[in-house]
């Protein structure tokens, strides 16, 4: 068994040059993954001259541990919006989606990333009501779906409903493909913004107009409060031979399955889990006993950033600073709105349209942000060691992966100390 992804298994993408001068440009964009590369790609197609900084590999973080699903079906979210925030906002949450599923598809006309148009299902074991709610809701907005009765694998399901025409790729080939006529400089690591310039750790500054943080998790700790208003969440995933799914899947449930296929592979997502939640077992032998101990060839995990009401934050970064912007809080449905990133920060950038629905400024006042600024009080005052080197929350000791984990803002290091996840960018000495 490979303890990587399928994906990087199954693609080389070249290596880019290290910044070794000081340089100029009106946009910088700072994380080479999906979102950095997307952004980068859609605003040179409108003639704005862009680089691209990467403190690793572009695509070897976040991006290559994804499921890659593209679809504007995100759990039961639509319900949950006409309630909460009015039907024009689930309408405009809904068409932002579709309309970047669209641009996926019109890259695909252009360049080869295994883009293949599928049906996108969400189903409950437990609760009928929830998925005939999800119909009624989509129904309001004037778009068609269907009730299914049946998932693969023979998961006795309640009910499913199936968006029509969604899709699935592969996201490193799309980062291949696209970074080709880009300016990307790898192994350059941002650790400064200060006005107009950015201060890399190999002493070279960049001069910009506007800067986009892509960094996942946004680095700056203080400003835009992303610290209140972000958790991460663990997911884990398998790829074993099997050739019969189609489509995807998504379980709504606690503990439920989502899973897709990739040439004769399938994949396999699941036991997601809180950045403060502890792990209690293996989702591999979980996989082996629910398929009857079939073996697994490749096994990895990623992490995703959630938004305390559930919708992104897409737009300037902060209320002082009117050049610097963000894109993060994607709520495990990172390669739709990574696409809808780059069109909603070229066009506020360009000045033509505000998207007040994904505004970072929005209100977010509720009851998920008091939770996280609980969670990181206690851990904050504790007197408890190792402490986290971003804010300085309790580390905790993960006896299943052997990894440290922050239970505040999701940072993770291996047993050396070494930094594997963010928003921490430095390393501990154990």
């Amino acid at each position: 068994m490979k303890k990587n992804s399928i994906w990087s298994n199954t693609v080389k993408i070249k290596d880019y040059p290290t910044l070794n001068q000081d340089i100029s440009t009106d946009v910088l964009i700072i994380g080479g993954g999906v979102v950095g590369i997307l952004c980068a790609y859609e605003l040179s197609k409108r003639n704005i001259k862009c680089i691209v900084v990467e403190k690793d590999k572009i695509g070897s973080k976040t991006t290559k541990d994804t499921t890659a699903f593209i679809t504007a079906q995100h759990e039961i979210l639509y319900q949950d919006l006409i309630k909460n925030e009015g039907i024009e906002k689930a309408k405009e949450y809904l068409e932002l989606n579709l309309k970047a599923l669209n641009k996926y598809k019109e890259l695909s006309k252009i360049y080869d990333f295994d883009f293949h148009e599928c049906d996108s299902t969400l189903y409950s074991t437990i609760s009928k009501n929830l998925i005939l709610k999800e119909k009624e809701a989509l129904n309001s907005l004037g778009y068609e779906t269907k009730i299914i009765e049946q998932v693969p694998f023979n998961i006795k399901i309640e009910a499913g409903i199936s968006f029509p025409k969604q899709g699935i790729l592969h996201p490193l080939k799309l980062i291949k493909e696209l970074a080709k006529d880009l300016d990307i400089y790898e192994h350059t690591m941002v650790h400064k913004l200060k006005g107009n310039f950015a201060y890399t750790k190999e002493g070279n500054k960049i001069h910009f107009k506007n800067v986009i943080i892509a960094t996942h998790y946004p680095f700056r700790n203080i400003t835009g409060l992303y610290f209140a208003k972000l958790t991460q969440r663990r997911s884990y995933v398998v790829a074993i031979k099997d050739d019969k799914v189609a489509d995807t899947y998504c379980g709504i449930d606690d503990d439920a399955l989502y899973f897709r296929g990739y040439n004769n592979y399938l994949i396999l997502g699941g036991s997601d889990r809180d950045n403060k939640e502890k792990l209690n077992f293996s989702f591999d032998q979980k996989i082996q006993a629910l398929l009857g101990n079939k073996e697994i060839d490749y096994s990895w995990s990623g992490q995703d950033t959630i938004s305390v009401d559930g919708i992104p934050y897409i737009g300037r970064y902060d209320i002082f600073h009117k050049n610097y912007y963000v894109a993060t809080g994607f709520n495990l449905w990172g390669f739709t709105w990574a696409m809808a990133s780059s069109f909603i920060l070229a066009d506020i950038i360009e000045g033509k349209k505000d998207y007040p629905l994904v505004n970072p400024r929005r209100n977010c006042i509720n009851k998920q942000l008091f939770i996280n600024l609980k969670t990181a009080i206690k851990h904050l005052v504790s007197f408890k060691r190792p402490r986290c080197a971003h804010m300085g929350c309790v580390l905790k000791y993960n006896k299943i992966e052997y990894v440290w984990e922050c239970p505040c803002h999701g940072s993770r290091y291996d047993e050396n100390g070494n930094v594997l996840d963010g928003p921490t960018l430095k390393n501990k000495d154990f």
